[in-house]
C-alpha cells in the first residue's frame, strides 16, 4: 500500500480529481491557476497558540505569510470574457501556476465558466466568504507554528498558502501541497453543521471534521509533512501505522498546545475511548497477527477514515491504527531522546522503531 506525498504528482489525487466535479478546479490550480488576493482579519479560530523562546519570537518576526486568495480571483471574474481575465494576471505570477498560452485552451475556460456560474456552487462561495472575508487569525496561528516548524527544518523555506473554494468535494483532500504551495479548500472548513455537506450527500464522520479549529493543523498532517517522510512502499499494517503515527507527531510537535484528540481529530469521547481500550487493541492486533499484515484490507479497516473500526464495534473511533501508530512513534522518542524530528521523518524500518520504543500499553 502506497502512499504518495501531496507535493508531487499523485495518481491517486490526480484520478479522484478526475472522477469529480471540482477536478478542473484543482488541475487549474497545479498546472495552470491564477493566484492572487490577500488577507484582513477573520474571527477567532479555535487552536491554542505555543509558547515561544525569544529567539523563536525574532524568528517569527521575520516570517512573511503570503496568503492568497484564489476563490475571490475566480468567483469576482467576468464570465463573458474569462479569457481576459486569465490573460491580464499573466506575469504576475510564476509559469507553473499561471501556464503561458492557458487563457487560449477554449474547453477549459467554458468549463471553469460552468463551475463558477453553478447556483449551487455560487451558494457556497457566498457562505465560504462570508465565514472568511479575511484570515488574519489563520496567520497568527499559523506563524508560531511555522517559527517550530524552521526550528526543526531550518534549511526549509516558509510555504505560500493558496485558499479556493471546492464545491464540497469531500473525496478530494481538504489540504494538499503542491512544490511550495499549500491549498486550502475553505468550504471543506464551514462547520459539521453546514447545511451544504448534508445536501452534497458528505457522511456525518467527514463533517465532523470539517470544524474551523483543523484548518491550520491540516496544513502540516495534510501538506508539509509530506514533505519530510520517505517515498516508501507500505507493505505491512505496522508500516502504515507508523507512518501515521509520524504525521501525528510531527503536527503535534508543529502545535504542543493543540490536544493530541484535536491532532488526530477525534472528538474528546473517541479519544478517551481509544486511551481507555488501547491495550486490548494492542492486543488484539499481536494476538490476531495483524500488525505485520500485508493485506491491504486490513490497512484500510485500521488506518482509513471510517466512522468507526470494524473490529472493535460501533463504539470505537475510526482510524484507531493511527492513534497506536501515534503511539508507538510517541514511545520511541521518549526512549530516543537524542533523535530530531528529522532523523524520525527519515526512519524506515517500521519493525526497529517498534522494537526500539519499548512500546507496551498496559
Amino acid at each position: 500500500m502506497t502512499e504518495k506525498s501531496y507535493f508531487c504528482h499523485s495518481e491517486k489525487i490526480k484520478n479522484r480529481m478526475r472522477r469529480n466535479k471540482l477536478s478542473i478546479i484543482c488541475i487549474l490550480l497545479v498546472l495552470c491557476t491564477i493566484i492572487t488576493g490577500c488577507t484582513k482579519k477573520n474571527k477567532s479560530v479555535e487552536v491554542a497558540k505555543p509558547k515561544l523562546t525569544e529567539e523563536q519570537v525574532k524568528t517569527a518576526k521575520n516570517i512573511d505569510i503570503n496568503i492568497l486568495r484564489y476563490e475571490q480571483d475566480l468567483f469576482n471574474m467576468d464570465t463573458r470574457n474569462m479569457a481576459a481575465g486569465f490573460k491580464a494576471l499573466y506575469g504576475k505570477y510564476p509559469e507553473n501556476i499561471i501556464a503561458n498560452g492557458a487563457w487560449n485552451n477554449t474547453a477549459m475556460l467554458q468549463s471553469i465558466k460552468g463551475f463558477v456560474s453553478d447556483p449551487v456552487i455560487k451558494e457556497i462561495y457566498k457562505d465560504t466568504e462570508a465565514k472568511y472575508a479575511d484570515l488574519s487569525d489563520f496567520e497568527n496561528i499559523i506563524t508560531p507554528a511555522l517559527t517550530l516548524y524552521l526550528t526543526h527544518f531550518p534549511n526549509e523555506k516558509v510555504p505560500d498558502f493558496c485558499t479556493l473554494v471546492s464545491g464540497i468535494d469531500f473525496q478530494m483532500p481538504s489540504v494538499f501541497g503542491y512544490e511550495n504551495t499549500i491549498f486550502i479548500c475553505l468550504d471543506m472548513y464551514m462547520g459539521k453543521g453546514y447545511k451544504q455537506y448534508a445536501q452534497a450527500g458528505m457522511p456525518k464522520y467527514i463533517a465532523a471534521r470539517c470544524e474551523k479549529k483543523y484548518m491550520a493543523t491540516d496544513c502540516f498532517s495534510k501538506a508539509l509533512v509530506y514533505k519530510h517522510l520517505p517515498d516508501k512502499t507500505l507493505v505491512t499494517l505496522l508500516d502504515n501505522m507508523i507512518y501515521a503515527g509520524k504525521k501525528m507527531l510531527f503536527t503535534q510537535t508543529m502545535f504542543p498546545n493543540v490536544e493530541p484528540q484535536d491532532i488526530l481529530g477525534y472528538t474528546k469521547e473517541q479519544y478517551n475511548w481509544a486511551v481507555s481500550h488501547e491495550s486490548s487493541v494492542w492486543h488484539y492486533l499481536v494476538e490476531k497477527n495483524l500488525v505485520y499484515d500485508k493485506s491491504e484490507d486490513v490497512a484500510r479497516r485500521m488506518v482509513d477514515e471510517s466512522p468507526f473500526t470494524r473490529d472493535f464495534g460501533n463504539d470505537s473511533p475510526g482510524r484507531i491504527g493511527v492513534f497506536i501508530g501515534f503511539q508507538i512513534v510517541q514511545s520511541y522518542m521518549k526512549t530516543h531522546p537524542g533523535t530530531t524530528l528529522k532523523d524520525l521523518m527519515k526512519m524506515t524500518d517500521s519493525q526497529k522503531i517498534l522494537k526500539e520504543s519499548g512500546y507496551k500499553p498496559k
